[in-house]
């Protein structure tokens, strides 16, 4: 990982092994309630991790693949715009050659409001090199500023019923810039925040207005590794929909070409 998807300013390695680091918010939260988008915390914490892990691994190249992460609301916490700056820490929890779990909090001037488990692939650069060769490109993409500061554009089909579908085009390497170096892959923090799209507007359909929502948890599962070239499909649906209770759970399905490559369930209030 390197910048802008590396968006840490400093990082410091604990007497505990744990890892600390600072970075500063880049996307908007569109109808999120909170100081940061959940897509976004995901996105820098499941690096600190693979950091705590990286501290402990010595001088060998380990690309660590995101395979399981969940994410919980710890409390409430204010939005305050774009470019504010938060604090995170990370903890590896298990670690083999194979596989690596790790968790880690981040917080603001009030203590922590989010949590991340997140479990990984570990692979070795030569092993990583192999499986992934048909990704490779020689050719550098260097961004104007972070592309990761604009949402993903889709195609939305019309609602059926509590289902929603949306097409995105193959994904430009520029839009990865520092993901697995020389490999143009989508971030899985990246299909997630893209998922959110989908589900904020099937929540609207569903109450018949746009309204705020907390994330209260969300669990996905990445099944596959996907290159930029790949067209994606999000089908999102409705699992419950309580307006007594304001309480909304929805999954979804992220496609290639009919293969499901990740899975995705998330709890809202509104």
């Amino acid at each position: 990982m390197q910048a802008p998807y590396f968006a840490f300013g400093d990082l410091e390695e604990g007497e505990d092994g744990t890892i600390r680091g600072a970075f500063a918010s880049e996307q908007a939260i569109g109808y999120e309630r909170g100081p940061i988008a959940s897509a976004e915390i995901g996105r820098h914490l499941a690096i600190l991790g693979s950091c705590a892990a990286a501290a402990r691994s010595g001088a060998e190249r380990v690309y660590y693949l995101a395979t399981k992460a969940r994410y919980s609301k710890l409390s409430d916490a204010r939005y305050q715009g774009t470019g504010r700056e938060f604090q995170a820490l990370s903890e590896v929890l298990k670690q083999d050659r194979r596989s690596l779990a790790a968790q880690a909090v981040v917080g603001g001037d009030d203590g922590p409001f989010a949590h991340l488990h997140c479990e990984y692939q570990a692979l070795s650069a030569p092993v990583f090199a192999r499986l992934f060769e048909d990704f490779r490109t020689e050719q550098r993409f260097i961004p104007d500023g972070s592309p990761y500061r604009h949402p993903i554009a889709l195609t939305f089909q019309e609602p059926r019923g509590r289902v929603l579908t949306a097409r995105s085009q193959p994904l430009p390497p520029v839009r990865c810039a520092g993901h697995f170096l020389d490999y143009p892959a989508w971030p899985i923090a990246i299909i997630a925040e893209t998922i959110t799209q989908v589900v904020t507007r099937l929540l609207h359909h569903i109450v018949g207005r746009e309204v705020d929502y907390s994330v209260v948890r969300t669990d996905i599962a990445a099944l596959k590794l996907v290159s930029a070239a790949s067209e994606l499909l999000f089908e999102v649906e409705s699992l419950s929909a309580s307006r007594a209770l304001s309480h909304y759970a929805f999954s979804a399905r992220v496609k290639r070409e009919g293969e499901v490559v990740v899975s995705f369930e998330t709890e809202l209030q509104v």
